[in-house]
């Protein structure tokens, strides 16, 4: 599969789906590695939420709503 603009789909999720780790917090050494800041973004439909990485979603929280979802395995 092809990346569209620099993004990369996430295997397994929705073909659309893409997370982005919060540049800030990879540098600092106060935060705990699972309380990273990610930012997910449903790259059609243009949704995004904020999440940490302990709580990333198994897949698009809107899949069962995303016209353009497809499963990307």
């Amino acid at each position: 599969m092809s990346e569209m603009d620099g993004y990369a789909p996430v295997r397994g999720k929705c073909m659309y789906w893409r997370e982005v780790l919060n540049i800030d917090d990879k540098w600092d050494r106060q935060i705990k590695p699972e309380e990273r800041r990610v930012t997910c973004t449903c790259f059609v439909e243009g949704m995004g939420w904020q999440v940490t990485v302990a709580t990333l979603p198994e897949d698009c929280p809107n899949k069962w709503h995303c016209r353009y979802y497809i499963k990307n395995t």
